[in-house]
């Protein structure tokens, strides 16, 4: 006779992503963390509720679950009633320049109860006639930036709610594209009877621009109903990479996201940021390649006192931050039972012996040990053998410049 078991999928696509090394939500609910002192901090910051940006950075090795805890900090977040987004550090997202980052914040945004992402998306729930609107709206019409341009174009937004061509331009220049002109917003001002009642002048600087697309989509969260954005921004310790320039502009952004010195732009976000970053990056670059004595005489001699006192934010930000705790033996034995009921979960006609479990380490990562879990169990599965299992795993923070990855210089 034929068995037949029933496939649990969410358990099949957690056990895939933990094979692979990178987590995903379905791991994330299954697994938990025991990262205690980190939940605590960032459940903190977001029941505070108060506006201004504020934060938090967290650092871990790799492989010690830093994405892992931003993947589950951030379902925290949204069971808290916040939209997120989750942006990763990169050669194409170079944390120095807000121009970019930003625009790709917002592109990434959601709310709780969405699949899909965007500003764009989240302005389609908006209520005109909640009172959440109407206080949003007023403060657009009150707000000291922009030139005008948020609340007129907030205003049409309301008004032109079947020009659907339209909406999609002024909820696309919100988030971050130049799909709008004032020529274009004056036109559609005239025609819609507004032209009265606002009046736009030259667009900001396009840093500034950016700073104040932040601060507007974050209350636009918030108009939805919600309390507010929360970013999370992994693998920060790239920037170990740019040259030092590049780090000086990366140490400002992260000094102005974290709150130590805001932006003017960013006073009234409702805005929560939270970072990750290698365990070594304080030893590798902060100390070892001078930046925290020389980097801020450099920043004030080139930017300004205030950009200065942002860099030194940031990087204080960095050395403050929350350290992983490493894993005990207790803590392996409890993820064991999680992930062996996991994996039969994904694989009901498979029950899992007890897995060899590698002696700990201070080099240990908890991505190994689960790897070599899964990898002993799929080989019994298929061959009836665990055979030899050699795990490989990245090393330290590299830090040798490349300094195409933050930008042009200045």
């Amino acid at each position: 006779m034929t068995m037949t078991y029933q496939l649990d999928v969410d358990a099949r696509r957690a056990i895939e992503a933990l094979r692979n090394g990178v987590p995903n939500r379905f791991a994330v609910a299954a697994l938990g963390t025991w990262q205690t002192e980190a939940v605590q901090r960032f459940e903190a910051l977001c029941g505070a509720g108060s506006a201004g940006p504020r934060g938090m950075m967290v650092r871990g090795d790799f492989g010690t679950g830093k994405s892992h805890l931003l993947m589950l900090l951030r379902e925290r977040a949204e069971a808290m009633g916040y939209a997120t987004a989750m942006v990763v550090v990169s050669k194409e997202l170079p944390l120095g320049n807000p121009s970019r980052l930003i625009p790709r914040i917002l592109l990434d945004a959601k709310l709780p109860d969405m699949a899909e992402r965007g500003l764009p998306v989240i302005a389609s729930r908006l209520n005109f006639n909640a009172r959440a609107f109407s206080e949003y709206f007023l403060w657009a019409d009150q707000w000291r930036f922009g030139e005008g341009w948020w609340s007129a174009t907030l205003a049409l937004y309301e008004r032109l709610r079947a020009a659907d061509e339209l909406l999609d331009a002024i909820a696309r220049f919100w988030a971050g594209e130049p799909s709008l002109t004032a020529p274009k917003v004056r036109q559609y001002l005239r025609e819609s009877g507004l032209g009265g009642a606002h009046a736009i002048g030259r667009l900001p600087t396009a840093e500034s621009l950016s700073w104040q697309r932040l601060t507007f989509g974050a209350r636009l969260c918030a108009a939805t109903g919600h309390r507010g954005l929360v970013v999370f921004v992994d693998e920060i310790e790239l920037i170990a990479q740019y040259s030092r320039l590049q780090r000086i502009k990366a140490y400002g952004v992260l000094g102005n996201l974290l709150g130590g010195v805001p932006r003017a732009e960013l006073a009234d976000a409702p805005l929560i940021v939270v970072g990750a970053v290698t365990r070594d990056f304080d030893e590798a670059v902060l100390r070892g390649k001078g930046d925290a004595e020389g980097v801020p005489r450099v920043a004030r001699e080139k930017y300004g006192e205030e950009f200065a006192k942002a860099v030194t934010a940031g990087m204080s930000a960095i050395a403050e931050s929350i350290a992983l705790a490493a894993p005990t033996n207790e803590s392996i034995e409890q993820l064991l039972q999680k992930v062996t009921v996991l994996y039969h979960q994904a694989y009901p006609d498979c029950t899992p012996a007890r897995p060899q479990t590698p002696e700990l380490h201070a080099t240990t990562t908890v991505r190994s040990v689960i790897r070599r879990w899964i990898t002993e169990w799929d080989l019994r599965r298929y061959y009836g053998t665990s055979g030899e299992i050699v795990e490989t795993d990245i090393g330290a923070t590299r830090t040798e410049e490349e300094p195409e990855l933050g930008g042009e210089e200045e």
